[in-house]
Protein backbone atom coordinates (compact mmCIF):
# COMPACT_ATOMS: atom_id res chain seq x y z
CA UNK A 1 0.00 0.00 0.00
CA UNK A 2 1.38 3.36 -0.94
CA UNK A 3 1.43 6.67 1.36
CA UNK A 4 1.54 9.84 0.45
CA UNK A 5 4.58 11.94 1.24
CA UNK A 6 2.95 14.87 0.04
CA UNK A 7 -0.63 14.79 21.32
CA UNK A 8 0.79 12.06 22.66
CA UNK A 9 -0.05 8.48 24.03
CA UNK A 10 -3.41 10.08 25.93
CA UNK A 11 -3.40 7.50 29.28
CA UNK A 12 -6.44 5.23 29.74
CA UNK A 13 -8.49 7.56 31.87
CA UNK A 14 -7.94 10.61 29.46
CA UNK A 15 -9.44 9.19 26.25
CA UNK A 16 -12.03 7.02 27.57
CA UNK A 17 -14.77 9.36 27.06
CA UNK A 18 -13.51 9.50 23.56
CA UNK A 19 -11.99 9.10 20.30
CA UNK A 20 -8.20 10.31 20.17
CA UNK A 21 -7.19 13.43 18.36
CA UNK A 22 -5.91 14.01 14.94
CA UNK A 23 -2.33 14.28 14.65
CA UNK A 24 -0.24 14.50 11.74
CA UNK A 25 3.23 12.87 10.97
CA UNK A 26 6.19 15.12 9.47
CA UNK A 27 10.03 14.38 8.73
CA UNK A 28 12.81 17.32 8.35
CA UNK A 29 16.31 16.34 6.87
CA UNK A 30 19.10 17.46 9.74
CA UNK A 31 22.23 19.12 8.47
CA UNK A 32 24.60 19.41 11.22
CA UNK A 33 28.30 20.62 11.32
CA UNK A 34 28.66 20.74 14.62
CA UNK A 35 28.41 24.40 15.60
CA UNK A 36 25.71 25.17 13.32
CA UNK A 37 22.42 22.76 12.72
CA UNK A 38 19.95 23.53 9.84
CA UNK A 39 16.93 21.52 8.85
CA UNK A 40 15.07 21.21 5.26
CA UNK A 41 11.45 21.46 5.07
CA UNK A 42 9.06 19.14 6.30
CA UNK A 43 7.93 16.19 4.39
CA UNK A 44 4.28 14.90 5.06
CA UNK A 45 4.10 11.38 5.89
CA UNK A 46 0.69 10.90 7.52
CA UNK A 47 -1.45 10.78 4.15
CA UNK A 48 -2.22 7.40 4.74
CA UNK A 49 -4.71 8.17 7.41
CA UNK A 50 -5.28 11.70 6.97
CA UNK A 51 -7.55 12.99 10.34
CA UNK A 52 -6.53 10.58 11.90
CA UNK A 53 -4.13 9.40 15.11
CA UNK A 54 -0.51 9.18 13.69
CA UNK A 55 1.87 8.94 16.90
CA UNK A 56 4.71 7.80 18.80
CA UNK A 57 6.87 7.17 15.63
CA UNK A 58 10.04 5.26 16.34
CA UNK A 59 12.55 4.72 14.27
CA UNK A 60 13.17 0.55 12.94
CA UNK A 61 16.25 2.11 10.76
CA UNK A 62 17.10 4.91 8.46
CA UNK A 63 14.30 4.45 6.39
CA UNK A 64 11.54 2.45 8.63
CA UNK A 65 9.23 3.38 11.14
CA UNK A 66 6.85 2.09 13.89
CA UNK A 67 3.97 4.19 14.16
CA UNK A 68 1.04 4.06 16.70
CA UNK A 69 -1.94 4.73 14.79
CA UNK A 70 -6.31 4.19 14.52
CA UNK A 71 -5.89 3.67 11.06
CA UNK A 72 -8.29 0.32 11.16
CA UNK A 73 -10.17 1.27 13.73
CA UNK A 74 -10.76 4.84 15.43
CA UNK A 75 -12.26 3.45 19.24
CA UNK A 76 -8.71 1.11 19.09
CA UNK A 77 -5.43 1.55 18.17
CA UNK A 78 -2.59 -0.43 16.09
CA UNK A 79 1.15 -0.23 14.79
CA UNK A 80 1.80 0.29 11.08
CA UNK A 81 5.51 -0.07 9.57
CA UNK A 82 6.28 3.24 7.64
CA UNK A 83 8.47 2.52 4.06
CA UNK A 84 9.68 5.77 3.99
CA UNK A 85 11.72 4.97 1.07
CA UNK A 86 9.64 3.20 -0.67
CA UNK A 87 6.72 4.84 0.24
CA UNK A 88 4.60 1.81 1.93
CA UNK A 89 3.24 0.84 4.92
CA UNK A 90 2.27 -2.23 6.19
CA UNK A 91 0.38 -3.27 9.36
CA UNK A 92 2.34 -4.84 12.31
CA UNK A 93 -0.38 -5.84 14.81
CA UNK A 94 -4.17 -6.45 14.41
CA UNK A 95 -5.40 -7.24 17.96
CA UNK A 96 -8.70 -7.88 19.40
CA UNK A 97 -10.23 -5.06 21.21
CA UNK A 98 -7.14 -3.56 22.77
CA UNK A 99 -4.69 -0.95 21.99
CA UNK A 100 -1.60 -0.86 21.77
CA UNK A 101 0.82 2.29 21.95
CA UNK A 102 4.79 3.49 22.29
CA UNK A 103 6.15 0.67 19.71
CA UNK A 104 9.60 0.14 20.92
CA UNK A 105 12.20 -1.39 18.17
CA UNK A 106 14.93 -3.90 18.86
CA UNK A 107 13.15 -3.85 22.85
CA UNK A 108 15.34 -7.46 23.08
CA UNK A 109 17.35 -9.50 20.17
CA UNK A 110 14.75 -10.21 17.55
CA UNK A 111 11.41 -8.39 19.90
CA UNK A 112 9.73 -5.15 19.84
CA UNK A 113 8.40 -4.01 22.41
CA UNK A 114 4.64 -2.15 23.38
CA UNK A 115 2.11 -1.01 25.99
CA UNK A 116 -0.83 -2.61 25.54
CA UNK A 117 -3.69 -1.67 26.75
CA UNK A 118 -5.82 -5.24 27.83
CA UNK A 119 -9.49 -6.41 27.38
CA UNK A 120 -10.57 -4.77 30.72
CA UNK A 121 -10.10 -1.38 29.57
CA UNK A 122 -7.56 -0.26 32.49
CA UNK A 123 -4.90 -2.64 32.60
CA UNK A 124 -1.63 -1.17 31.01
CA UNK A 125 0.97 -3.91 30.60
CA UNK A 126 4.18 -4.33 28.94
CA UNK A 127 4.94 -7.18 26.21
CA UNK A 128 7.61 -8.09 23.88
CA UNK A 129 6.39 -9.13 20.23
CA UNK A 130 8.82 -11.26 18.05
CA UNK A 131 10.13 -9.28 14.62
CA UNK A 132 9.20 -12.56 12.69
CA UNK A 133 5.37 -12.69 14.27
CA UNK A 134 5.28 -15.83 14.39
CA UNK A 135 3.67 -15.82 18.26
CA UNK A 136 1.20 -13.54 19.92
CA UNK A 137 3.59 -12.01 22.00
CA UNK A 138 4.21 -12.48 25.92
CA UNK A 139 3.74 -10.08 28.74
CA UNK A 140 6.41 -9.31 30.92
CA UNK A 141 6.64 -7.80 34.83
CA UNK A 142 3.44 -9.22 35.05
CA UNK A 143 3.06 -7.71 38.41
CA UNK A 144 2.60 -4.09 36.66
CA UNK A 145 -0.73 -2.78 35.44
CA UNK A 146 -0.22 0.71 35.27
CA UNK A 147 2.95 0.89 32.79
CA UNK A 148 2.60 4.15 30.00
CA UNK A 149 5.76 4.66 28.44
CA UNK A 150 9.21 2.26 28.71
CA UNK A 151 12.88 2.79 27.14
CA UNK A 152 15.05 -0.54 27.14
CA UNK A 153 18.38 -0.12 29.04
CA UNK A 154 19.55 -3.23 28.20
CA UNK A 155 18.01 -7.14 27.33
CA UNK A 156 16.89 -7.25 31.61
CA UNK A 157 16.16 -3.80 32.43
CA UNK A 158 13.45 -1.36 31.37
CA UNK A 159 13.02 2.33 32.21
CA UNK A 160 9.52 2.46 32.93
CA UNK A 161 6.70 5.50 33.25
CA UNK A 162 4.18 4.32 35.51
CA UNK A 163 0.96 6.20 35.78
CA UNK A 164 0.37 7.05 39.32
CA UNK A 165 -0.17 10.16 41.20
CA UNK A 166 2.70 11.62 40.90
CA UNK A 167 4.03 10.36 37.89
CA UNK A 168 6.80 7.60 38.65
CA UNK A 169 10.00 6.34 37.11
CA UNK A 170 10.97 3.11 38.07
CA UNK A 171 13.17 0.44 36.69
CA UNK A 172 12.15 -3.07 35.62
CA UNK A 173 14.02 -6.03 35.76
CA UNK A 174 12.79 -8.79 33.55
CA UNK A 175 14.83 -11.48 34.47
CA UNK A 176 13.73 -11.30 38.02
CA UNK A 177 10.30 -9.79 37.55
CA UNK A 178 10.95 -7.10 40.05
CA UNK A 179 10.55 -3.21 39.73
CA UNK A 180 12.59 -0.28 41.86
CA UNK A 181 10.88 3.22 41.96
CA UNK A 182 13.50 5.64 41.21
CA UNK A 183 12.02 9.19 41.44
CA UNK A 184 8.68 10.74 40.83
CA UNK A 185 7.16 14.09 38.90
CA UNK A 186 8.74 12.99 35.77
CA UNK A 187 7.64 13.19 32.08
CA UNK A 188 6.68 11.05 29.50
CA UNK A 189 10.17 10.64 26.67
CA UNK A 190 12.75 8.31 27.94
CA UNK A 191 16.38 8.24 25.92
CA UNK A 192 19.12 6.39 26.69
CA UNK A 193 22.73 8.52 25.85
CA UNK A 194 25.93 7.23 24.48
CA UNK A 195 27.25 5.88 28.16
CA UNK A 196 24.25 3.88 28.79
CA UNK A 197 22.39 6.32 31.28
CA UNK A 198 18.82 6.86 30.85
CA UNK A 199 17.63 10.67 29.90
CA UNK A 200 14.40 11.77 31.50
CA UNK A 201 12.78 14.99 31.97
CA UNK A 202 11.99 15.85 36.10
CA UNK A 203 9.04 18.06 36.13
CA UNK A 204 11.02 19.99 39.76
CA UNK A 205 7.98 22.17 40.60
CA UNK A 206 4.85 23.10 38.22
CA UNK A 207 6.93 25.65 36.21
CA UNK A 208 10.26 24.29 36.38
CA UNK A 209 11.17 21.31 34.12
CA UNK A 210 14.92 19.42 33.80
CA UNK A 211 16.33 16.97 31.27
CA UNK A 212 18.07 14.91 33.90
CA UNK A 213 20.03 11.88 33.50
CA UNK A 214 19.81 8.66 35.70
CA UNK A 215 22.77 5.74 36.18
CA UNK A 216 21.31 2.60 36.76
CA UNK A 217 24.92 1.00 38.08
CA UNK A 218 26.06 4.07 40.83
CA UNK A 219 21.68 5.14 41.23
CA UNK A 220 22.91 8.65 40.56
CA UNK A 221 20.68 11.12 38.84
CA UNK A 222 22.29 14.23 37.09
CA UNK A 223 20.60 17.16 35.99
CA UNK A 224 22.08 18.49 32.42
CA UNK A 225 19.46 20.83 31.07
CA UNK A 226 16.28 22.91 31.53
CA UNK A 227 13.52 21.99 29.04
CA UNK A 228 11.62 24.85 27.22
CA UNK A 229 9.16 25.81 29.16
CA UNK A 230 5.38 23.75 28.52
CA UNK A 231 7.77 21.53 26.78
CA UNK A 232 8.45 17.88 27.64
CA UNK A 233 9.33 16.13 24.45
CA UNK A 234 12.75 15.92 23.33
CA UNK A 235 15.29 14.04 20.87
CA UNK A 236 18.73 13.14 21.60
CA UNK A 237 21.42 13.48 18.75
CA UNK A 238 24.57 11.56 17.95
CA UNK A 239 26.74 14.04 19.53
CA UNK A 240 24.86 14.90 22.77
CA UNK A 241 22.50 17.89 21.23
CA UNK A 242 19.33 18.08 22.38
CA UNK A 243 16.54 19.25 19.87
CA UNK A 244 13.17 20.17 21.66
CA UNK A 245 9.44 21.53 20.05
CA UNK A 246 7.80 24.61 21.36
CA UNK A 247 4.64 25.65 19.46
CA UNK A 248 5.33 25.69 15.41
CA UNK A 249 9.07 26.13 16.55
CA UNK A 250 12.12 23.61 16.98
CA UNK A 251 15.48 24.17 18.90
CA UNK A 252 18.45 23.16 19.50
CA UNK A 253 20.63 23.13 22.73
CA UNK A 254 24.43 20.97 23.12
CA UNK A 255 25.58 20.92 27.31
CA UNK A 256 29.06 21.06 26.38
CA UNK A 257 28.72 24.45 23.69
CA UNK A 258 25.79 26.27 24.83
CA UNK A 259 24.06 27.52 27.45
CA UNK A 260 21.05 27.85 26.29
CA UNK A 261 18.22 27.15 23.67
CA UNK A 262 18.84 28.32 20.47
CA UNK A 263 15.86 28.72 17.64
CA UNK A 264 16.59 26.18 14.59
CA UNK A 265 13.27 26.28 12.36
CA UNK A 266 10.12 27.98 12.71
CA UNK A 267 7.35 25.81 10.91
CA UNK A 268 5.00 27.84 11.45
CA UNK A 269 4.10 28.74 7.82
CA UNK A 270 3.73 24.75 6.94
CA UNK A 271 0.80 24.91 9.15
CA UNK A 272 2.70 22.81 12.00
CA UNK A 273 1.95 24.62 14.73
CA UNK A 274 1.68 22.26 17.69
CA UNK A 275 4.77 19.80 17.81
CA UNK A 276 5.10 17.08 20.36
CA UNK A 277 6.90 14.11 19.90
CA UNK A 278 10.12 13.69 18.02
CA UNK A 279 12.17 10.76 16.61
CA UNK A 280 15.54 10.59 15.13
CA UNK A 281 17.97 8.29 12.82
CA UNK A 282 20.82 9.21 11.02
CA UNK A 283 19.89 12.76 9.07
CA UNK A 284 16.31 12.29 9.45
CA UNK A 285 13.92 13.77 12.30
CA UNK A 286 10.07 12.52 12.25
CA UNK A 287 7.83 14.93 14.38
CA UNK A 288 4.34 15.11 15.38
CA UNK A 289 2.01 18.31 15.06
CA UNK A 290 -0.98 18.02 17.10
CA UNK A 291 -3.06 20.78 15.83
CA UNK A 292 -5.50 20.21 18.51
Amino acid sequence: MKFSLTFFFLFLYLVSNGQLPSTDLYMLTILNNGEKITMRDPVYLSGFNPDGYNNQPAFINPRELYITTDLYDRNFTDFVRLDIQNEEYYRVTATDSISEYSPTPKAIKSYFSAVRVEKDGKTQSLWLYPENHQTYGKRVLSDLGNIGYHCWLSEEEVALFLVDEPMQLAIGNIKEDKTQVVLENIGRCFRQNSDGNLVFVHKSDPETSYIKSYDVETNKVTSIIKTLPGSEDFELLNDGTFIMGSKSKLFKLNPARENDWIEVIDLAEFDILNITRLAFSRNRLVLVDNPK
